[in-house]
């Protein structure tokens, strides 16, 4: 069976008395009532499609959305990184792991547009709705409805996922709520230990 990968029970619980929303917002001043995308990792020739993200954040213009990413960027793709990087894309750098969760915390939804990381379990143990490209072996992370699969690395589809949740408040609602599915709690570290006991 598969043992999966997933997310630290301990910083979860450190997070519940910190407000992480409200920290991460004031330090990169973005508005309460703004909604907040982030995605995490490395950016390199097997996981340049955060460019086309950005891409996607920049020809939609919704004033309302913001996006943070964080992680190492490639010399390759730096131009074209900081090109695509404007005033409601924001860069934080790399972060430790602890850090990692914090940013998480905060957003409204999380976005990996390319190769699987260690990341995406623990994005589903932290109970947030994902939009993720699809690749064999990684359905196991859909708990009914929590993630919406990029079938391409076209920058459309990334573009007409987000504009739905935009003009589809019920749909996003959906994702939310699947999201905080008690089978979430199955991505946790406590759990993954019982069952590699059994």
């Amino acid at each position: 069976k598969l043992l999966v990968m997933g997310a630290d029970d301990d910083i979860i619980g450190k997070l519940e008395s910190q407000n992480s929303n409200e920290t991460i917002r004031e330090k990169f001043n973005i508005p309460k009532t703004d909604f907040l995308i982030v995605t995490g990792g490395k950016i390199d020739e097997f996981k340049w499609q955060t460019l086309n993200l950005m891409d996607a954040i920049n020809q939609l213009s919704f004033d309302t959305f913001q996006l943070i990413i964080f992680g190492s960027v490639d010399k390759s793709l730096k131009k074209e990184f900081n090109k695509l990087k404007n005033g409601n894309i924001y860069y934080a750098g790399w972060l430790d792991a602890i850090e990692s969760y914090q940013y998480f915390d905060s957003a409204d939804l999380v976005i990996f547009p390319g190769r699987h990381s260690i990341y995406w379990e623990q994005v589903v143990g932290q109970q947030k709705p994902l939009i993720c490209k699809k690749w064999e072996g990684i359905d196991h992370i859909d708990i009914g409805g929590n993630v919406e699969f990029l079938e391409t690395d076209n920058i459309d589809e990334i573009k007409n996922i987000l504009q739905k949740i935009k003009d589809k408040p019920e749909f996003f609602d959906k994702m939310k709520k699947s999201a905080k599915h008690k089978s979430s709690y199955r991505f946790r570290y406590s759990k993954i230990a019982e069952n590699s006991l059994k």
